[in-house]
């Protein structure tokens, strides 16, 4: 470990001593004012280019600045900087990310893009953030919505959608070399270059590799989850003319973990623990045709596949994905006061899953299908004062039909510099095959014949359902001080639960079924501050705060020995962030980030507070080096629960561009 840690010093030293002494260019956000800031372009909210500060809706940009200067090497350690997201580790790979509670170890109302293309897995209607690797180097800007955009972007848009925006290969011309080493990362280098194509056009490539070390238990033993990634890709854009745009990018991966495991055993001990392999690779390819019809009108076709594989034993045996999706969109204005996108695709699902003992699919393989309408109209109904949105998408999935998912906005701008807006929504979380298709087997008792407690999917489970309304308002109180402000109140219903059934006897055993069903309630409410201070030119103050107040009930007519498979004690009630970056002479930017998380109330992980530092040079545009410090309050701490430890940890960070 020193002696990598070593290499690393030495190759950012040398690298160091070959660089022209000039002057840093320094982070071009940050020498952007507030009202500047504000006019930073968007597409999440409306499906097409928008002012963020006249957004209707909690939206918070990370851009490529605030990774960089954060030090982020890992997509989920980039949505720390978002306010209002619950960011927690659960081990060397592992995380749970969500907007407006419902966290969980598998969370599945949070949809996430890359590009447009959605990565969440239709096995459980969440994603897997281990098999997102990606070099933060190429990302543009992270749009992240708190609140629903199930009218634009469909089913699992439910409490937010994160849209990962990356850059286009005609930016990114010339080669970047980044290594990063310290005590939790063993390595982690990433290589990209880009060419070129004449006048109208350019490629780039990637790879990445990364080799991290396991995390550490209650115990002070490790979880023996060490992690090795690698991947590639690329991506080409070309200008076929001066209104015709084409894309296509693709990216390839593997990784390999081990993982230790409570395993159901058909006989007595009816239980063990055991460590097994975890092996995973993927693929995918993305094609995207866009054409601007006018001065505020454009049409788009996109269509990728994704391919993902996943090898888990003993625990869950073998997952194969593969997904197919098309999309056209056409935005266009009609008349003066009237901006209307909306679009149609279709997505092809088909996988399945060689089992173990403990869990199965019935069936084991299945093809599921998507076709999706959707249509929004901005209306001026005051110019350049106020505005209203409303629109809805109309989809047919493979389990449930037709689902609706309407949507109304609203924003009165009294002045420039101030925004306040509002919304009605209502989106659905359509199954997925854990909940229709599922057989797990939690636990065994020792009758005669054997009794196995067994989770059961159930083909008939319905769309969990949610009417949300949320206020707004975003404004400059000075040329140097602006606020953010949502909040937000929603009603949720038939919320997965677990239902028992009558015991029954097969293959010589008895199995007492659980049933996946839908007589869940609940409800949601609370919302997110967040501030931008800039008391001088080079020197910004971010803070954050977020509150949650979340609660589930039973339907009246719920079956007896129905439990809600919902648990808002994985919801902290206050979260809280400070962040402070400065960019000094000589090239030197300090970025100092501290975040506050209330208890989390069952099971029960206390509170904790934690600070990150980065320290940064740049000799030259061409070179930055960096030491990154994490979690440096406590010598480890647990985010979630488990026996899963987070430890301190530095890291010597370089970049090299030529």
């Amino acid at each position: 470990m020193r002696r990598r840690v070593g290499v690393a010093c030495l190759l950012a030293l040398a690298s160091s001593a070959a660089a022209a002494q000039q002057r840093s260019q320094g982070d071009s956000l940050a020498d952007l004012d507030l009202e500047q800031l504000a006019r930073v372009k968007i597409t999440s909210v409306s499906r097409g280019p928008e002012n963020v500060g006249q957004a209707m809706a909690a939206v918070f940009v990370i851009s490529q600045d605030d990774i960089r200067r954060a030090g982020a090497t890992s997509l989920p350690e980039a949505l720390r900087l978002a306010p209002g997201l619950q960011v927690e580790r659960l081990g060397a790979q592992n995380w749970s990310i969500t907007s407006r509670g419902f966290a969980d170890f598998t969370t599945n109302k949070l949809l996430v893009l890359v590009d447009g293309r959605a990565i969440y897995s239709p096995l459980f209607a969440g994603v897997f953030w281990d098999s997102q690797i990606m070099p933060l180097d190429d990302v543009e800007r992270i749009e992240v919505i708190l609140g629903p955009g199930g009218t634009l972007w469909g089913s699992n848009a439910v409490n937010g959608v994160i849209n990962v925006v990356t850059r286009a290969a005609t930016s990114t011309t010339g080669g970047l070399v980044g290594v990063r080493a310290g005590t939790e990362q063993h390595i982690n280098t990433t290589a990209r270059y880009g060419l070129p194509l004449g006048r109208s056009g350019a490629i780039r490539f990637y790879g990445t590799y990364l080799d991290r070390e396991p995390i550490e238990l209650a115990d002070g033993s490790d979880a023996e989850d060490a992690w090795q990634s690698g991947g590639g890709g690329f991506r080409m854009d070309l200008d076929r003319s001066a209104r015709t745009h084409l894309t296509l990018q693709g990216d390839a991966y593997r990784a390999s973990s081990e993982q230790t495991v409570r395993e159901a055993l058909p006989d007595p001990p009816f239980a063990r623990s055991v460590t097994g392999p975890v092996d995973l690779n993927g693929f995918n390819l993305l094609g995207r045709w866009s054409r601007q019809t006018g001065e505020a009108s454009d049409l788009q076709v996109q269509a990728y596949f994704d391919r993902t594989v996943r090898d888990q034993q003993p625990s869950v045996g073998r997952t194969a994905v593969n997904i197919g999706d098309i999309e056209l969109q056409h935005r266009f204005l009609a008349g003066r006061r009237h901006s209307i996108v909306w679009g149609a695709g279709y997505r092809i699902a088909d996988g399945g899953l060689d089992g173990t003992f403990t869990t199965a699919l019935d069936p084991a393989q299945r093809t599921t299908h998507l076709a999706m309408v959707y249509v929004r109209d901005d209306i001026e109904l005051v110019p350049a004062r106020v505005a209203l949105a409303v629109g809805s998408k109309v989809e047919w999935n493979s389990y449930t039909g037709i689902e609706l998912q309407p949507e109304a906005r609203l924003r009165w701008t009294p002045g420039s510099r101030h925004t306040f807006w509002g919304a009605l929504s209502s989106p659905v979380r359509s199954p997925s095959r854990l909940d229709a298709d599922i057989r797990f087997i939690a636990g065994g008792f020792p009758t005669s014949p054997p009794t196995y407690l067994q989770v059961r999917g159930n083909p008939d489970f319905a769309s969990e359902r949610l009417v949300e309304a949320e206020l707004g308002y975003r404004g400059e109180l000075s040329a140097h001080f602006s606020v953010d402000l949502s909040g937000y109140y929603g009603w949720y219903d038939e919320l997965r639960t677990l239902t028992p059934g009558a015991p029954f006897a097969e293959d010589g055993h008895v199995i007492q079924p659980v049933t996946i069903t839908n007589f869940g309630k609940g409800h949601s409410a609370g919302g997110t501050a967040a501030i931008i201070w800039r008391p001088a030119p080079r020197l910004q103050v971010r803070g954050s705060y977020t509150f949650l107040d979340m609660a589930d009930t039973l339907d009246v007519d719920a079956a007896a020995g129905t439990t809600p498979n919902v648990n808002p004690g994985l919801s902290p009630e206050h979260q809280a962030g400070l962040g402070l970056y400065a960019a000094l002479p000589g090239g030197v930017s300090l970025t100092l980030s501290g975040r506050y998380t209330s208890p989390l109330r069952n099971p029960r992980v206390g509170p904790y507070a934690e600070a990150d530092a980065r320290l940064g040079w740049s000799p030259s545009p061409r070179l930055t080096l960096a030491v990154v410090g994490r979690d440096l309050l406590q010598r480890r701490h647990a985010e979630f629960p488990g026996e899963h430890y987070l430890p301190r940890r530095g890291q010597l960070q370089l970049t090299w561009r030529f």
